[in-house]
């Protein structure tokens, strides 16, 4: 039995060593295939994840893709997620909500802090998800009250997920689930017509047959969930005299943070593992346990800090870490339910080797002025691909992509191909990609460059001084999640 067929076998948890990022994520791949149902990747933070869907989509472009982002705050801190990743999390919960037990393959990519987070009961999130569709009937009064229950926001003109507008008998909607807004069209109760529209130009872009609905909040405002907030604040916090957030909830408010009371508003709160199910592969990148445990340690501090500030647990209205946070042993038994593949970059004893290694770094040969890197990228590539290997480019960006194709032309390698696959990369000679990896990897038929192998890290060049004018071409640089620090708002979080 080889090494893929092992994994895919897994029904305890293995160590699994020769698995560097990159290769982990392609042999889970792999595995998920021969397997079937569904497979969960932990990134130990935002970036990995978001590279982690990079790999994925190249390595297998039809495989559906579930991301699960964490609440992009702090725990216990008095602002709530943005609503970009509160509608990510919404989106990804209602599919795998709805997810069939005989259902294709799919891998959901999250992150060590997410996965220790509770989230809404998976019989919740299937209720609360709507589908609508041409020819099909529902009342305006009821579709607004559905999207105001789940977290949408009413405006005047929709631009962002968890937005919705009504002018007369269209209905504007940006569903988490979808790249673009849609249009209702309205005929009494009958739905006339569904189109996607550019948010920026109001301009339709194409007609869709059916549109599927999912909550944008893990807070839903009904007459049921304010009744059991009600019944459990006053349980848990005691009195709600004199506390603003409560008399916002009461209304139907939802103020920033009220999110660190989502186990009010249910009668019990689930685990990602209920979510994806019994049966699933689970496979931990490298550092992501330990991640999992730092998340769990950090929410322990935080809640202190918070109570030491408020002088007493009632007085700070603030929910124990274990209401909003699987223990320890939850954790333990959560990773000890299921197969689960703990990927190790370098070798040891017993488990599973996957046979993969770090790829080559150029770093000697940059130390040295008198040798141009670029031919000995290229000479390296050449000799690679001569021994029977795929080889792939991976550049940070699609600008960077384009650069490294012409630089590699002028030094030796005229043939490199711009690919958005694995399969085409296969066809090539040489290949180029956007993969924003930190360095690449080597397989037994698999060789990927990363850009840092042969620049180095991108962190440690020098600052120059720049202009202005040049800030929007080099954002190019930029991925979802970096902290930058803006000329005039200072500190902040580029989202895209």
């Amino acid at each position: 039995m080889n090494s893929v067929s092992m994994l895919s076998n897994l029904s305890s948890p293995a160590a699994v060593h020769g698995a560097p990022f990159g290769v982990d994520v392609l042999r889970l791949i792999e595995a998920l295939e021969a397997r079937g149902s569904a497979a969960l990747y932990v990134a130990r933070d935002d970036k990995q994840a978001a590279t982690a869907l990079k790999l994925a989509e190249f390595f297998r472009p039809s495989l559906e893709l579930i991301r699960l982002p964490g609440w992009d705050v702090l725990p216990y801190d008095r602002v709530s997620p943005s609503p970009a990743v509160a509608a990510a999390r919404c989106a990804a919960l209602a599919r795998l909500s709805q997810r069939a037990a005989n259902a294709e393959p799919c891998l959901v990519v999250t992150t060590a802090s997410s996965l220790v987070q509770r989230v809404p009961p998976l019989e919740t999130m299937r209720a609360s998800s709507l589908s609508v569709y041409t020819g099909g009937r529902i009342q305006q009064d009821e579709l607004s009250s559905y999207l105001s229950v789940n977290g949408y926001v009413r405006v005047a003109s929709v631009s962002e997920k968890g937005e919705y507008s009504i002018r007369g008998g269209k209905v504007d909607i940006y569903p988490p689930t979808g790249e673009e807004p849609v249009r209702l069209d309205l005929f009494g109760d009958e739905i006339e017509t569904i189109k996607a529209f550019d948010p920026e130009t109001q301009i339709s872009t194409r007609t869709l047959n059916r549109v599927a609905l999912a909550p944008v909040s893990e807070i839903l405002f009904n007459e049921q969930t304010l009744g059991l907030f009600r019944e459990r604040y006053l349980a848990e916090l005691g009195s709600p005299v004199g506390d603003p957030m409560y008399e916002a909830a009461r209304a139907e408010i939802r103020r920033g943070g009220i999110e660190g009371w989502l186990p009010l508003f249910h009668s019990h709160l689930d685990t990602i593992f209920d979510y994806v199910g019994s049966n699933a592969l689970i496979g931990l990148g490298a550092l992501s346990a330990e991640a999992a445990s730092e998340r769990l340690s950090q929410a322990k501090d935080y809640y202190e800090a918070r109570l030491e500030a408020a002088g007493e647990e009632r007085q700070a209205r603030i929910l124990a870490p274990e209401h909003l946070y699987l223990t320890d042993g939850q954790l333990s038994a959560g990773l000890l339910s299921s197969g689960v593949a703990r990927f190790h970059a370098g070798q040891g004893e017993g488990g599973i080797d996957l046979g993969g290694a770090q790829g080559r770094d150029f770093a000697p040969e940059r130390a040295q002025p008198e040798i141009n890197i670029f031919e000995v990228a290229a000479a390296h590539a050449k000799a690679i691909h001569d021994a029977g290997k795929t080889v792939v480019f991976g550049a940070w960006t699609d600008g960077s992509a384009s650069r490294l194709e012409g630089v590699l032309e002028d030094h030796g390698l005229p043939d490199a191909t711009r690919v958005y696959s694995l399969e085409a990369a296969q066809k090539a000679e040489i290949a180029i990609c956007e993969l924003p990896l930190e360095s690449g990897f080597e397989t037994d038929d698999l060789v990927i460059i990363g850009e840092p192998d042969i620049l180095g890290d991108r962190l440690a060049a020098p600052r120059r001084k720049r202009k202005a004018a040049n800030f929007i071409a080099e954002s190019a640089s930029l991925n979802p999640g970096d902290l930058v620090v803006h000329v005039d708002h200072g500190v902040g979080r580029y989202v895209g």
